[in-house]
This record gives C-alpha cells, sequence and structure tokens, in this order.
C-alpha cells in the first residue's frame, strides 16, 4: 500500500502540474510527450521536496500522510482541468530514416554503457557513495535522529551543506523496499538522464519537427561525459534536467504571450532545481534576471519568482536551520577574497584552463568548441531567448566565482568544470539549436519579447 500510495504521490503531483499550467490539450504526439516528462520530473521533485518538508517539520511519521495528500492534491488538478479544449495543430515533419538510425545507435550504446558500468560499479562515483547515498542511507537509518545526516563534525568532504532532492528519492525507495538495494539509486539515476534527453528533444521535436529533435538527442547522448555522469549517480543529471524544463516552460510560455501558469511551473522547475544542488540557487536567480531584462515585464517575473516560492522556502529553511555554512564563507575572509581578486595571475590561470578545456578531447569531445562555434557565427546574430540569456550569465558568473573561492584553483576547476558544463548542457542545445533551426528555415523577425512566433512568418514579395 505505501509502495502504490508514493508512486500515486509522484506521479499525479507531476501530472496535475502539467494540467494546471496548459489551458489546452496537447496538439501533437510530441507536445504530447514532453509534457508526460516534464510532468515525471516535476512529481518527482515534488515527493522529494514535500518528504523533506515533512521530515523537518513532522519528523519520519510525517511521510505516508504526505504521500496522501500530494495524491489528493494531485488528483484535484487532474479533474479541474479534464475538459480543456484541443490545442492547435503542432508540427510533424518527418525526419529521414538515417537519422533515426542515428539516434538508435547512440541511444542504444548510452544505454548499455549504463548497464554495463552499473553493474561493475553499483555504488556509482565518488560523489555518489561520499555524498548523495550516504545522505540517503543516514535518512532511511536515523529515524528521528536524522539531523545527524548534517552534522558539522562529519568529514568536509560529506558536503552537509548541499540540498537532498536526489538523497530524498533515494532515501524514500530505501524505506519503502525495507533495505537499501543498490538498484534505487540506479533507477532513479537512469530516469533523469532519460528526462535530459527526452525534455530539449521533445521541445525541439514539437516546435521544429522531428529532426530538429533527433538532432538535440544526437547531441547529448554522444556527449562522452554524458553517461559518466548517469553512472556514477550524481546530482548534477537531475539538475539539468530542472533547468532543461524550466528553458522549456519559459519557451513555452512565451509562445502564450508569457502566459502566468507557465511562468509559475517554470518557476517551480527552478525551484526544484535550487533544493537539488546549491548551483541550484545560482541559476534560477539568473533565469529571473534575464527574463526581467528580456520581457521588461514585471508581472512576469513576479509569477515566476511565486512559483519559485515553495522550494526556495524549503532551500533558506534547510540553509538557515540545518546545514552548516558552505565551503566559500567557512574557508574565506574579506583579506582572502581580496587577494584573490586583485590577482591577475589567477585569473589568467582561469583563462588558460578554460582554452584548454575546449578541446578536452575525454569528457566532451569537441562539443563546447562547436557550441561555441555556433553561438559566435549565427545564434549571436538572432533575436535572444530568455533561456540562452539565462545561460551566459551563469557562465559569466562562474568566473569571479571559481577565482574567489579559497581552494587551489587549478584543482577545483579540475574537478568540478565537467560538472558545470553537464548541468548547463541540455538547457544549452534547447536554446541553441531552437534559434538555429528557425534560422535555417527563414531570416529571423525582429523581436525584443525575448522570443519569437514558432511558425514562419509569411514572406512579402
Amino acid at each position: 500500500m505505501s509502495l502504490a500510495l508514493a508512486a500515486a504521490a509522484a506521479a499525479l503531483t507531476g501530472a496535475g502540474l502539467v494540467a494546471f499550467a496548459f489551458p489546452e490539450r496537447a496538439s501533437s504526439p510530441a507536445e504530447r510527450w514532453l509534457r508526460g516528462a516534464i510532468g515525471v520530473a516535476l512529481g518527482l521533485g515534488s515527493w522529494s521536496a514535500a518528504y523533506a518538508a515533512s521530515l523537518l517539520l513532522f519528523g519520519p511519521a510525517g511521510r505516508i500522510p504526505k504521500d496522501a495528500l500530494l495524491a489528493a492534491a494531485g488528483a484535484a488538478l487532474l479533474l479541474a482541468a479534464r475538459n480543456r479544449a484541443a490545442g492547435a495543430d503542432g508540427r510533424r515533419e518527418p525526419a529521414p530514416r538515417w537519422l533515426w538510425a542515428a539516434f538508435a545507435l547512440a541511444g542504444a550504446a548510452a544505454a548499455a554503457i549504463f548497464v554495463h558500468d552499473t553493474l561493475r560499479g553499483p555504488d556509482g562515483g565518488y560523489d555518489a557513495f561520499m555524498i548523495w547515498n550516504l545522505r540517503a542511507r543516514f535518512l532511511a537509518r536515523a529515524g528521528t535522529g536524522f539531523r545527524a545526516a548534517f552534522s558539522p563534525e562529519m568529514e568536509f568532504w560529506a558536503h552537509q551543506d548541499y540540498p537532498w532532492l536526489v538523497p530524498g528519492l533515494v532515501a524514500q525507495g530505501f524505506l519503502l523496499s525495507g533495505r537499501e538495494p543498490r538498484l534505487v539509486p540506479a533507477l532513479f539515476a537512469a530516469t533523469f538522464a532519460a528526462l535530459a534527453v527526452a525534455i530539449p528533444a521533445l521541445s525541439l521535436a514539437r516546435a521544429r519537427g522531428a529532426r530538429w529533435g533527433l538532432l538535440g538527442a544526437i547531441a547529448l547522448l554522444t556527449t562522452p561525459c554524458f553517461v559518466v555522469f548517469a553512472v556514477h549517480q550524481e546530482s548534477d543529471l537531475p539538475l539539468a534536467v530542472y533547468l532543461a524544463s524550466t528553458a522549456a516552460l519559459l519557451l513555452l510560455a512565451a509562445e502564450r504571450g508569457n502566459a502566468p501558469r507557465l511562468l509559475l511551473l517554470a518557476g517551480f522547475s527552478a525551484g526544484l532545481g535550487a533544493w537539488t544542488k546549491n548551483e541550484g540557487t545560482l541559476y534560477a536567480g539568473c533565469f529571473a534576471l534575464a527574463l526581467l531584462v528580456r520581457t521588461r515585464d514585471v508581472r512576469a517575473l513576479g509569477w515566476f519568482l511565486v512559483g519559485c516560492a515553495p522550494a526556495g522556502a524549503l532551500v533558506a529553511a534547510f540553509k538557515l536551520g540545518f546545514a552548516p555554512p558552505t565551503d566559500l564563507w567557512q574557508f574565506s575572509t574579506a583579506r582572502s577574497l581580496f587577494s584573490h581578486a586583485t590577482d591577475p595571475l589567477r585569473w589568467g590561470r582561469l583563462v588558460l584552463l578554460t582554452l584548454r578545456r575546449i578541446f578536452f578531447f575525454q569528457d566532451h569531445a569537441l562539443w563546447v568548441a562547436a557550441e561555441l562555434a555556433v553561438l559566435l557565427a549565427w545564434v549571436r546574430k538572432l533575436p535572444g531567448t530568455v533561456p540562452g540569456t539565462a545561460l551566459f550569465l551563469a557562465c559569466a558568473v562562474y568566473a569571479p566565482l571559481y577565482v574567489l573561492q579559497p581552494h587551489p584553483l587549478e584543482w577545483l576547476y579540475r574537478y568540478s568544470v565537467e560538472r558545470i558544463f553537464i548541468q548547463l548542457w541540455p538547457a544549452a542545445i534547447l536554446a541553441t539549436l531552437l534559434p538555429l533551426a528557425r534560422a535555417a528555415a527563414e531570416p529571423p523577425p525582429e523581436t525584443s519579447s525575448g522570443s519569437w512566433p514558432m511558425e514562419p512568418a509569411r514572406r512579402v514579395p
């Protein structure tokens, strides 16, 4: 009964949130699958965030009532949306068979690598057993003593200050199974890997046809470090899923004149990203600023921030009431911050490290170089979008963060830059290929709204 109730809570919550946000039924198979993928991501995130909130407020006893409330709320949202009108017909442009074959080959290779490497290392990578699964085991085993999971007396590398969307999912899986099977974190890792591919690919297929959707999926599947992060069961891919979901929802909202419900859902997705990793709060702020800059619409920003509020309140409560300070504050002083900020050699080393990483074949082949070439050659000439601007802001903010942080620059950069890349890459694929697809069809119309119509404008003779 508990397992069925938990499944209903996650499924109905995600489906209900998506049904609430869209005023009409899906207009194409691609849009139907896109809504389903976003619903799965938001349902899992809501189930984990509600578990954290109930645990912090009521202790372990609040877990089952929380599932019942989530299932009831999701069902109510679905019932309220049951009489929606049908949407306008979407794109159904076919893709060539060779492209489908390339996608199938890339997907099969990624799946085979994931299964093979997971069987060889079922505990995941370093971060999985040192941070995420460690936290999940604490939460599942400790009962009323769950606060020990965030004790400052633990080894620093356990990062007790990190938000715990993924540990919350894994811990509930352990509790439902009555033990701690290694299959639980592996299944969640596989689910988020599939969502990371599906959300940008289906967004592209819905807007510009199957050809562009397949190209987006192949771009992610053939990135070497993508499967590595999935196998390692880390939180970077779940964070990438919520960033891609936020980007997709913001583009859908722009199509509908910044529809408030879609902005609310985009903000909710960004908030779940903040509950996934510390970097998620930075990304939520970048999306909010980009929305204001591109739309000049304070009301749109307000709806987005309201959507961020539930998960944002959870992050604030955890950081202020339970978590120890992050290493940036714990090991930094005013003197060290000033010294690093004014050190030209430190800035120069950051530039050299970045230039070298652009051509780092082991982790991302030439995808970073290709992305930069496309941005400089074509996309920079097109109207800006909210997701594209948000990603640019995030990359810009990371430069001073790298310089100011207290650890040796080369060491930290080496072990973190691929994480940042994989967090941003699915959303970057969507933000890059969508305007590129339109540019391939015809010159883009002038706009200042932060997006453009999905259908080509009529040519004037």
